[in-house]
């Protein structure tokens, strides 16, 4: 084999993976952001989060003996909430589900999907969302599914101690 096609070889295989690393480099970069965000605010609020998870533009911290949730929506800090389990009467998923026919079959898609949160002391509920069809960062709304019953699962065992 000669110098110039194992440079040239090389160089079409720098070029094909350069796209692949940057895309992984900027999302480990923006992760890393969301999760440093997080802490910050559980530092501030007395806080040491043992669950840390990115779901699309929203990041979730739980802190289970002090039963408190850490939400921060598209990674800035105006946009955190700081929920009391201990003060919630209900978690539940909330799904918004679009119905259509096609041909003799019925099919059934997930338009929005989020936890939400009810507190009867104040008449208040607030909505941590998972997926919407409008946003377009959002995957599979089945994959999304699951991390929600998953979190909705850890938030109720949390309210029962």
């Amino acid at each position: 084999m000669d110098t110039i096609s194992l440079m040239l070889g090389i160089f079409m295989l720098i070029l094909f993976i350069f796209p692949i690393v940057y895309v992984l480099v900027k999302q480990h970069s923006k992760d890393s952001k969301s999760k440093n965000l997080l802490n910050q605010i559980a530092a501030k609020n007395q806080l040491q989060l043992d669950h840390v998870e990115n779901i699309g533009h929203t990041s979730l911290g739980l802190d289970s003996k002090s039963h408190k949730l850490v939400v921060v929506e598209f990674g800035n800090q105006e946009n955190a909430r700081l929920i009391d389990l201990n003060s919630m009467d209900q978690i539940r998923v909330a799904k918004k589900i679009e119905k259509a026919m096609q041909g003799n079959v019925r099919k059934e898609r997930i338009v929005h999907l989020g936890l939400e949160f009810s507190d009867s002391l104040n008449s208040q509920s607030t909505e941590v969302t998972f997926y919407d069809e409008d946003d377009y960062d959002s995957t599979d709304a089945d994959i999304r599914l699951h991390e929600a019953n998953r979190w909705d699962a850890l938030l109720h065992k949390n309210m029962a101690v």
